[in-house]
């Protein structure tokens, strides 16, 4: 038997014993989808057939075939380029579009951790997915069905082209931060100002034009979808949840609650001080500026000063800063320091799933992920 032909036995059989395994699945009464899944599914589905992806009426109708429990819609507000990711998999029947996308997230989790690894260590790959079982934002992605591993391979694949010197797959890879734009706001207003290099123009240029050929594809289906969009985020529709109503377990919110409850503008100043202290920095830096050096702290710094969001299924785009830490300490042969790390995340995990509450109420575990940076920040200096 020829190697060639093994491999397509090995991965025919292969497949058909995940597609059996995963048809036992979808019939298993008990199966629950998780609660954020159906906003991308039924927002796919609903911009499909050319309805409005942002009212929450349509999603209601669409969430309640595949969950008739379901009393409210749960809002899909990426913007319309997301759309392209979410079509396919409204094309689907609920249930395997819910396995393909838990596992569309765990590959780009498990792929992420693989290529910054690489980056920052050259050695002991191995460790790379233990960090990412550990980490208390890979479980509560699956648990809600979230979109974020899908941003932390973004991050990763720019983080690994950057350094190979390739910035226009780059780009194509920054652009799958514009999922959440908010989440990771200092990252985009400094991949912006790099325009005024050869090198950033090539990978915001790459970015840019994924994007359009995303929302092209999303405009294809329904041409409204931008006007819906902006009327949705402007005057939300009965049903719809503005906003500026969310209780948030981030800075700027409670910064908004103690300094003036009804400005929403409030929650947007910690995130715009943090760009323009990265802008700053930036400047000081000029030529000696090292996007693979700096993007951990760019990445907890905005995590930080989001303006909203910062959930606990937000969390996995912070598996870069954890992942540059622990790589630093394995390639130091630091390994006490390293699984002192993993531990400690493990911990953390365990801590938020055995105290229930309001996901506003984890404030907390976003700076206790990052505590073991601050050892290595610190001693870079």
């Amino acid at each position: 038997m020829s190697p060639r032909f093994r491999s397509v036995l090995v991965l025919l059989v292969g497949g058909g014993v995940l597609t059996f395994v995963a048809d036992g699945l979808v019939r298993t009464p008990g199966l629950l989808v998780p609660r954020d899944f159906l906003e991308y599914w039924s927002a796919g589905r609903v911009n499909l057939r050319g309805g409005n992806p942002y009212h929450p009426t349509e999603l209601l109708a669409e969430q309640q075939s595949a969950d008739p429990t379901r009393a409210d819609a749960v809002m899909m507000w990426n913007p319309p380029p997301a759309l392209a990711l979410y079509m396919p998999l409204g094309a689907c029947a609920p249930r395997w579009a819910m396995l393909l996308w838990t596992g569309l997230q765990l590959a780009a989790v498990f792929v992420a951790c693989d290529l910054l690894w690489r980056a920052y260590c050259p050695v002991h790959r191995w460790f790379a997915p233990l960090v990412a079982v550990s980490f208390v934002g890979t479980w509560w992605l699956v648990s809600y069905g979230q979109n974020t591993g899908l941003l932390l391979l973004g991050l990763a694949g720019f983080v690994h082209f950057t350094k190979s010197e390739r910035p226009l797959a780059a780009g194509a890879c920054a652009a799958l931060t514009a999922l959440k734009p908010h989440l990771l706001a200092v990252f985009g207003v400094l991949l912006v100002t790099d325009v005024l290099t050869r090198r950033g123009r090539a990978t915001l240029g790459a970015g840019c034009a994924v994007l359009a050929l995303a929302l092209g594809v999303v405009l294809a289906a329904n041409p409204l979808v931008i006007s819906q969009f902006i009327g949705a985020v402007r005057t939300p529709a009965e049903g719809a949840v503005p906003l500026s109503e969310w209780a948030l377990p981030v800075p700027a919110y409670w910064l908004r609650m103690w300094l003036a409850p009804n400005r929403f503008w409030v929650q947007f100043v910690p995130c715009a001080a943090a760009c323009a202290g990265f802008l700053g920095y930036r400047s000081y830096k000029g030529s000696v500026w090292t996007w693979a050096r700096v993007i951990p702290l760019i990445v907890a710094a905005s995590v930080l000063a989001t303006p909203y969001g910062g959930w606990l299924f937000d969390l996995p785009v912070l598996l870069l800063p954890v992942l540059w830490a622990v790589a630093r300490f394995v390639r130091d042969g630091k390994w006490r320091l390293a699984i002192t790390i993993v531990w400690w995340q493990a911990a953390l995990t365990t801590v938020t799933y055995a105290t229930p509450g309001g996901l506003h109420g984890y404030w907390w575990v976003a700076p206790a992920a990052l505590i073991p940076c601050l050892w290595v920040w610190a001693s870079d200096r």
